[in-house]
């Protein structure tokens, strides 16, 4: 039953876009958050996805030792959340000396988050996981009917 191992690509994708529709939560979330110093402030982050190489790393090692079992590749995967990292936008002084964070000169300085940008974000994830999805059922309906051949 090895082809049912190809479902791990498409759940791969899955898992990595509901990750990173977590991350854009936490964004808004701390969207409107304000701080005494810039460094203080809330950085937007973003999610790094990059290709898991564990599938390409054993077929290449099969391959060189002549080994053509399949069942031995379990383990593949297709993409997966490398980094969490912090987007370098400066964060925005606001002047606002009545604000109970002000610094000596008046300002507070907001967070780098664009809401508008994360909500793009988020519908382009939710995208990309509804397209995982479609795969999934894809394959799932493909290996149920090669199972069913054999029946009479």
């Amino acid at each position: 039953m090895a082809f049912l191992s190809s479902l791990n690509t498409p759940l791969s994708g899955m898992t990595a876009e509901r990750f990173r529709l977590d991350i854009i939560a936490q964004n808004i979330a701390n969207a409107d958050n304000v701080a005494t110093r810039p460094e203080d402030a809330y950085k937007r982050q973003m999610v790094v996805f990059g290709e898991d190489k564990v599938f390409k790393k054993i077929l290449y090692t099969k391959l060189e030792t002549g080994e053509a079992h399949l069942q031995n590749y379990v383990k593949y995967r297709g993409v997966e959340a490398k980094a969490v990292v912090d987007d370098p936008t400066p964060a925005e002084p606001v002047y606002s000396p009545n604000h109970p964070l002000a610094d000596e000169y008046g300002y507070v300085y907001e967070s780098n988050v664009d809401v508008a940008t994360e909500q793009l974000d988020a519908t382009e994830a939710e995208n990309m996981y509804s397209a995982n999805l479609a795969v999934f059922e894809v394959i799932k309906t493909m290996a149920t009917k090669a199972l069913n051949i054999g029946k009479g």
